[in-house]
């Protein structure tokens, strides 16, 4: 394997089980060693790009000091005590936990949001599944995003504000990329430097990638757009003058390949302006743009006739339907960050939902009750 191998450290209690894991990690081109905790070094720690912790331990097959504070209870104890390991070493390597339990972990926390908030209740960089089977990508990208985080430490001239390591096109809408990058805070300056990186990388992961902020899921870019989701993707899967215009706004930078695909907002946005501006000046935004994606596209293009389309969510924070902001009322669910994209809920649902009626913004709460909804 080359210098530029991605190295991560697995640390389990079973570690003659977790050798067969790591073989099958070292087919996709990571360096993996496999160490229990009691084995562990500085020197593992220092050599890891990533060092993968296993939520559960069975004490009773390691050694171990009898009083209690003198050993981790579990992986997130021994996060904890490896964090302060390479603090005071100061090397960032990220630490993410492992678990074939997190629907446990998590309890009551949103089903969307579990891997996200349970790495930032627990000063992680991040949680996979066990079970998952793109694990090894994941572990790929948050190594590559670790990696290219030593200029933000090193070298501000090369930082460049993130643009680098967001992938930032270089397009007519970049600075306005960029602005909207800044408007959702980045931790790059005085924070950034004193954890060598990792709030950047916690901020990105945790904050930006779960939610519509600077880079938008599948579904809010669609309804920016004003296209069914569906309609959508059919467009992405074609190759036309449209699905390249798309193309250009892929989000592209660290830690893409957590979750689904994403869009630059500043993007689409640019795309819009420029497809009304050509548009017949009588027809509403949502003919305009069908007018226009039509001709770039080579036929028919299906667009949502709301006035004002939005993006629903349940209380899982899972994306739902697409309906008018007349038909429904603005959400406040915690977690969600103040910069992403408002979040709404559909009246029929608060009737069906209980959890989701905590989540009414304050300024919302009489539209709610005028429709017959009952606290």
């Amino acid at each position: 394997m080359s210098p530029n191998t991605p190295r991560i450290l697995l640390i389990d209690d079973e570690v003659s089980k977790e050798e067969s894991v790591a073989a099958g990690l070292r087919l996709s081109n990571l360096s993996v060693v496999v160490r229990s905790p009691d084995t562990v070094t500085q020197d593992d720690l220092r050599a890891s790009n990533v060092i993968a912790i296993d939520h559960h331990f069975d004490w009773s097959r390691l050694p171990h000091p009898s009083e209690c504070l003198y050993w981790p209870q579990d992986g997130l104890a021994v996060a904890a005590v490896v964090t302060g390991h390479l603090r005071k070493m100061d090397h960032h390597a990220a630490v993410v936990l492992r678990t074939g339990n997190l629907d446990s972990l998590a309890g009551p926390l949103p089903r969307h949001l579990r891997q996200p908030a349970v790495a930032a209740e627990n000063g992680l960089d991040w949680v996979f599944r066990k079970e998952d089977p793109e694990i090894a990508h994941g572990l790929h990208s948050v190594a590559r995003a670790v990696e290219g985080l030593k200029a933000l430490v090193t070298d501000q001239a090369r930082w460049n504000e993130g643009c680098d390591w967001l992938d930032v096109p270089d397009t007519k809408w970049k600075e306005a990329a960029l602005a909207d990058v800044q408007v959702c805070r980045p931790p790059e300056n005085f924070v950034a430097t004193y954890t060598s990186g990792s709030a950047w990388l916690r901020w990105f992961a945790q904050r930006v990638i779960p939610f519509p902020t600077f880079i938008l899921p599948d579904i809010w870019a669609a309804t920016l757009l004003r296209l069914p989701v569906e309609e959508f993707q059919e467009i992405l899967s074609e190759e036309t003058p449209l699905s390249e215009a798309l193309n250009q706004c892929r989000y592209t930078g660290h830690l893409s390949e957590l979750g689904e695909q994403r869009w630059w907002r500043a993007g689409l946005d640019s795309l819009v302006d420029s497809l009304l501006l050509d548009a017949s000046s009588h027809l509403a935004e949502a003919e305009a743009l069908a007018e226009q994606m039509a001709a770039l596209r080579g036929r028919h293009v299906q667009t949502i006739g709301f006035e004002y389309p939005v993006v629903t969510i349940d209380s899982d924070y899972h994306p739902g339907e697409v309906l008018d902001a007349s038909d429904c009322v603005r959400l406040t669910p915690d977690f969600w960050p103040v910069f992403g994209q408002e979040p709404w809920a559909a009246f029929d649902e608060l009737y069906e939902d209980p959890p989701l009626r905590k989540m009414v913004a304050r300024g919302d709460r009489p539209r709610s009750r005028r429709e017959g909804n009952h606290e």
